[in-house]
């Protein structure tokens, strides 16, 4: 975006500035006024009441944001072009700052993860009905309880069925069940692939989670956690928040 401003030289910076000069003028003034709103939209979202509509509080945070970033501009024009510090210039920039940055807010903040948590829920809602619609099988006189996954199978200790987490360390799992810990040789992608079914949720790059194990789910600004019922709380990475919130009320 900067070097295509640079090159194009919108809002008559082509005919008031040269090329050298455009290519210091755009770079600066759009990274100035996209970290003031990041920042002033970020901190709306974490110290805002969380009953508060996320646009709300994302406008507010992108109104906030204007006079720094009106500031920023207004000193690059100053710099390059010859305004005048005026408190019309200042508005200005200010109102041009929030029409344009809002907008991009809302779809990065609001929209965009919203979308993916939907994506993610729609996805684990598919694998966890497969998983509870098992082949019949003939009656007998003793019923062979359900064959666990592949995973379980290979885990080699007593009670494995009991799964309470998984962590990753390195190339190594940390495998923790109700009969102990136990540290295996294998990829997390892997374990979860031979899991198969299995009702539970990766709900951090470095943490999988048997749902049955989870008591409840913890928020605190934008951070969450779950605290398990052995007692261990796991953290929630950012986009998993909603998907684990639906997991645990439809279970």
């Amino acid at each position: 975006m900067s070097a295509g401003a640079a090159v194009t030289g919108p809002f008559g910076t082509f005919s008031d500035l040269t090329l050298l000069e455009r290519l210091v003028y755009w770079p600066a003034g759009i990274a100035g006024a996209a970290l003031s709103v990041i920042a002033a939209v970020g901190i709306a979202m974490a110290r805002l009441p969380d009953n508060w509509h996320p646009v709300f509080r994302i406008a507010i945070g992108a109104f906030a944001a204007g006079p720094l970033a009106a500031a920023l501009l207004l000193g690059l024009d100053i710099t390059f072009r010859g305004e005048a510090l005026t408190a019309y210039n200042i508005g200005f920039r200010w109102v041009f700052v929030f029409l344009i940055g809002f907008p991009i807010a809302v779809v990065e903040t609001y929209v965009r993860p919203a979308t993916l948590a939907r994506h993610r829920a729609a996805a684990l809602a598919e694998v966890e009905g497969a998983a509870a619609e098992p082949e019949p099988i003939a009656p007998t006189d003793e019923p062979d309880a359900p064959e666990p996954p592949l995973f379980l199978r290979n885990l080699d200790v007593d009670d494995a069925r009991n799964l309470i987490r998984i962590e990753t360390q390195d190339h190594y799992l940390d495998v923790v069940t109700s009969a102990g810990e136990h540290r295996i040789l294998k990829r997390m992608s892997d374990a979860i692939a031979e899991l198969n079914g299995f009702p539970g949720l990766q709900i951090h790059r470095s943490h999988w989670v048997a749902l049955d194990a989870v008591e409840r789910l913890e928020r605190e600004g934008r951070k969450a956690r779950v605290v398990l019922k052995n007692g261990d709380t796991i953290p929630v990475s950012r986009p998993n928040i909603p998907v684990v919130a639906t997991a645990l009320e439809n279970r």
